[in-house]
């Protein structure tokens, strides 16, 4: 007989056999099996960024060995800090992978405290370990590469002027601000222009006619110098030897710190918009500020593309689809220009150069071949020619179709990345910090992929 409710719950958990418990699990092997990764980790978690070990004292902490699986998670699954403290929270399968199977998940704001503590030297050497791994389990060889670049966004909005130049009012403004409620003999001595500035930022947006759109842009340029020009007086005013002995010192240092570091950015911007928009230049990619917030993003156009905000990536992937290097570069440099330097890695990754190479049109040109080809490189194929021939790049024309079809393979893996592995767009706050997200990224794409070639 059906009952309405079954008071009394068994004391045994029935696992589940899911293929994703499976490849969790999987990929703990991998983990445990290399327990040089933690390592690894804990060398990040316990010193400066300088090298200088940190105090012993406090709390212990998270270990290094959770840090990098709550992080692997965190990628793996598309998650923000906060749903990976509930996804793990309400997973048993979770709690086994990231250590923790009965004790309290840690809160969401030390998750993220410990893995933006992760730099990306030590991802790149992570990476490494784990295709090590993967050649010692001969899923991978080396023998054979397909290479393509990629550009990933920066977390910014799109940089128009007057969006730069309201960034710029409301920022230092914030922190004049704090500093008259922290600094009262410093109260009521700057002037608040955000509403105004709002206003014609507002007024820009909607407004036609080129002259009329100058004479905002005057008013609204006016009022940024006026703001910048109060930003000086107030590191002037917070000097060490101006404060008062009531006053906090080390306060004082780190408001002016903030504003020796907006300050030279809202300058910049002042200028480019001056450029721009009053005098109509042309003001060179490398000269522009995008952002005040994350200055380091580079303005990248592939083609007839949407142009994106953040930094040009070099996927390098094998035969068995993982990611065997990973290059992250400023500026916008031609992808000839990295074909080379990328055989040079992985020679020194493999211990030899590749036999077979596939490309697209953009790493041809004749020096990229002649120099692949003395470094033991036997195939190359190029989507485009660009006046190489073919029986220069390869042995037979069926070669060359064979390589260059499968050299579209590399585009589903970067487009895998992107969906399902958040590298469509860093979240994280500056370069360093871009590049641990991207090859955390990467990470956990070849340890799923690695983990699927072990359960074949």
């Amino acid at each position: 007989m059906r009952l309405i409710t079954n008071p009394q719950t068994t004391f045994c958990f029935q696992h589940t056999t899911s293929s994703g418990k499976e490849q969790w699990r999987k990929i703990a092997e991998i983990m445990d099996a290399n327990p040089q990764i933690a390592a690894m980790v804990w060398n990040d978690l316990n010193t400066k960024s300088d090298g200088c070990p940190k105090k012993d004292t406090g709390a212990k902490g998270m270990s290094a060995e959770q840090v990098l699986r709550f992080a692997i998670v965190k990628m793996r699954e598309g998650l923000s800090y906060r749903g990976l403290h509930d996804r793990v929270d309400d997973s048993i399968t979770l709690r086994e992978l990231c250590k923790t199977p009965f004790d309290r998940v840690p809160a969401f704001t030390t998750l993220q405290e410990n893995i933006k503590k992760l730099r990306p030297q030590t991802l790149a050497r992570i990476n490494d370990v784990i295709i090590r791994y993967a050649r010692e389990r001969k899923i991978e060889n080396g023998n054979q590469v397909r290479m393509d670049t990629t550009a990933i966004e920066s977390n910014i909005h799109h940089p128009v002027d007057s969006e730069q130049l309201w960034d710029c009012v409301r920022v230092i403004t914030r922190i004049l601000r704090g500093i008259e409620t922290e600094v009262p003999r410093l109260h009521g001595r700057f002037s608040d222009h955000t509403r105004a500035a709002k206003r014609l930022r507002y007024k820009l947006h909607n407004v036609r006619g080129k002259e009329n759109r100058k004479a905002l842009y005057r008013r609204l340029i006016k009022l940024t110098r006026n703001v910048v020009a109060y930003g000086r007086q107030a590191i002037q005013e917070l000097h060490p030897l101006r404060c008062l002995p009531c006053e906090d010192p080390l306060l004082a240092i780190a408001f002016a710190g903030e504003l020796e570091h907006f300050l030279p950015l809202a300058q910049a911007v002042i200028a480019q918009s001056e450029r721009r928009v009053l005098h109509g230049e042309a003001v060179p990619a490398q000269q522009k500020v995008v952002s005040i917030f994350e200055e380091h993003a580079d303005i990248i156009k592939k083609g007839q593309r949407e142009i994106i905000y953040g930094h040009k990536v070099l996927f390098t992937g094998g035969k068995s689809n993982l990611i065997l290097d990973c290059a992250i570069k400023r500026g916008n440099p031609a992808d000839a220009e990295q074909f080379i330097p990328a055989l040079e890695r992985h020679r020194q990754r493999f211990g030899r150069a590749p036999k077979k190479v596939a490309t697209d049109g953009g790493f041809a040109s004749k020096d990229n071949a002649v120099q692949a080809r003395g470094m033991g490189v036997q195939d190359i194929a190029f989507s485009s020619l660009k006046g190489n021939k073919l029986s220069e790049l390869v042995k037979s024309e069926r070669t060359y179709k064979r390589l260059r079809k499968w050299r579209a393979g590399i585009e589903g893996i970067v487009s895998a990345t992107k969906r399902a592995f958040g590298l469509d767009r860093c979240t994280w706050s500056g370069f360093e910090s871009f590049q641990s997200y991207v090859l955390l990224g990467v990470l956990a794409f070849n340890l799923q992929t690695l983990a699927r070639h072990l359960l074949a």
